[in-house]
């Protein structure tokens, strides 16, 4: 078996062979003969909120780039569960000329989110017939025919890959390990809940049992309530990223039902995800310095006072709801402050450079100032303007790495 050369000279010198080395070193050969590896599924967020246009497809597309070029050893899979596809759109070459919007037409006949959930469904129920048994029944031909399938592939009956888009090849713009499985492909599948779960246990297992290390990112519709595309991404990923505009009734009466809505579908086993970060998106900058409500940023003081009077409501919320956030809930008052800072972050408002982003379909990763042209307009981009905001964004993309707090 392998030896990290680096504890090699520890372990193997006579005054450090205790039984303890030997029980390490006997788990190392275990792991070894087991072939154990790393997690394929690196970690899974879905970003998510019942509030349309507060910035979840916008703040995905720029998160997912940034993430796979500070993780070039990772795949990053961009599930788009919404009806129109605007993250599709956007990763496949942006408005201009509407590039996205035809590279989008022209794959959805071969990949799409529909297309991926359905096979999952159909190959859940081909094993499930496969492992009952019988020669002469309709299971039983079903099963062979997935069995011929599997035996001419190898590995899982699912193979992710036949459903996902290598984006690069229609966007130079976007690193090479990002993959896309298309929305926006037309009309939505209802399924069933039960139905729901088969698709997600199998998409997870191939994930997990598969070659490869894989962080997933899915998009979802700003719908008063879930929708199944949804509901399917809540039970698929670990963790949810909630972005919302500071604005207090907003988090009322949009933020605060979803989270009920979670809640109780994590409390019927029905969702997976808990809230590990609250984005306060498209906040007005008064100084690029460090604040109370930021690393980065100073915002104007009256929109500090804002954040502050939420980040306490986020708080309560997650006192009055166990076991729906990713960190733990403050104990007291004192840790009140402390938990805001591990649970919300402030994400400043993108401007003309967020424009020409989405017109162009270029990250702010990838992004170099100067002159844009190509498109409806000429835009100038400015390299402080441009540093900043994808200093930002790569703050964002660390902290979907975060440890929790308090556990």
């Amino acid at each position: 078996f392998f030896l990290p050369p680096s504890l090699a000279p520890v372990l193997m010198s006579p005054a450090h062979l205790t039984k303890w080395t030997a029980v390490l070193l006997a788990a190392l050969v275990l792991l070894q003969t087991a072939g154990i590896t790393s997690a394929a599924l690196v970690s899974s967020h879905v970003f998510s909120n019942h509030k349309g246009g507060c910035g979840k497809t916008t703040l995905l597309f720029h998160t997912c780039a940034e993430y796979a070029m500070r993780h070039p050893d990772e795949k990053v899979m961009v599930i788009d569960t919404t009806l129109r596809g605007d993250l599709s759109e956007l990763l496949l070459g942006g408005d201009k000329g509407v590039a996205g919007k035809t590279a989008l037409r022209a794959v959805s006949h071969l990949r799409s989110t529909t297309k991926l959930l359905m096979q999952a469904a159909a190959v859940h129920a081909a094993e499930g017939m496969s492992s009952e048994g019988g020669s002469s029944s309709i299971k039983s031909i079903v099963a062979k025919m997935f069995a011929k399938e599997k035996g001419a592939r190898g590995g899982s009956l699912l193979d992710l890959e036949d459903h996902l888009v290598k984006v690069q090849e229609f966007n130079k713009g976007i690193p090479e390990n990002v993959y896309l499985c298309p929305g926006g492909s037309g009309p939505q599948t209802s399924f069933p809940q039960q139905q729901q779960a088969d698709i997600v246990d199998t998409i997870r297992k191939c994930l997990e049992d598969g070659p490869g290390k894989w962080k997933v990112l899915c998009d979802t519709d700003g719908d008063q309530g879930f929708s199944d595309y949804t509901k399917i991404a809540h039970a698929l990923c670990d963790n949810c990223i909630i972005p919302l505009k500071t604005n207090v009734n907003d988090f009322s009466n949009r933020c605060i039902p979803m989270l009920e809505e979670l809640f109780q579908q994590r409390q019927q086993g029905q969702a997976r995800s808990r809230v590990q970060l609250i984005v306060w998106n498209e906040i007005d900058v008064y100084k690029n310095t460090a604040s109370p409500v930021s690393g980065l940023i100073t915002p104007p003081k009256a929109a500090q006072g804002v954040i502050g009077m939420l980040n306490s409501l986020v708080a309560e919320v997650a006192s009055n709801y166990p076991d729906l956030f990713y960190n733990r809930a403050p104990a007291d008052r004192a840790e009140m402050q402390d938990f805001g800072k591990a649970t919300t972050m402030c994400m400043r408002l993108y401007g003309v450079t967020g424009m020409a982003a989405a017109e162009h379909g270029i990250p702010f990763c990838s992004m170099q100032p100067g002159t844009l042209s190509g498109g409806r307009i000429s835009y100038e981009i400015s390299a402080d303007m441009l540093t900043q905001l994808s200093n930002n964004v790569a703050e964002l993309s660390d902290r979907l790495n975060d440890p929790p707090f308090g556990v």
